[in-house]
């Protein structure tokens, strides 16, 4: 997921969107074995409301991506990242990592490694606009 706005993004969006930036590398740093996911979430999700960037965050940061056996997708909502996530990551756990704020939204799929996260996502991270303004 990346944001898209036409006619080039203002200041204020340009610095909303290198702020959630900054947060999900901090939130995929800390996704190691054994870090809980409460504490990866709380990243993310403290992060945006001590700046500002949103009034309250009631949804999840991150879920399971792989397998799910239940319906035919491959999102799995079975591990998520919220407050009251007590469970430990684990080598090889894939995740969808998102990040919304003023508009703006950007996600990362993300395998969780030895030393710290793995993003497999390779679209540049910014607010995507059309060279002239227009489309």
């Amino acid at each position: 997921m990346r944001p898209i706005v036409v006619g080039g993004p203002s200041a204020e969006l340009t610095a909303t969107a290198g702020k959630l930036v900054e947060l999900q590398d901090r939130q995929i740093m800390a996704m190691k074995p054994g870090a809980l996911a409460r504490d990866v979430d709380a990243i993310m999700r403290r992060g945006a409301l001590d700046t500002g960037l949103r009034p309250t965050y009631e949804n999840v940061t991150a879920y399971t991506l792989g397998l799910y056996t239940r319906t035919p997708r491959t999102s799995d909502f079975s591990r998520v990242f919220l407050p009251t996530s007590n469970w430990v990551l684990e080598e090889g756990m894939v995740f969808h990592l998102y990040a919304t704020a003023r508009g703006l939204g950007f996600s990362e799929t993300v395998v969780v490694d030895k030393v710290g996260g793995t993003r497999l996502t390779k679209t540049p991270r910014l607010v995507l606009a059309p060279p002239d303004g227009r489309w």
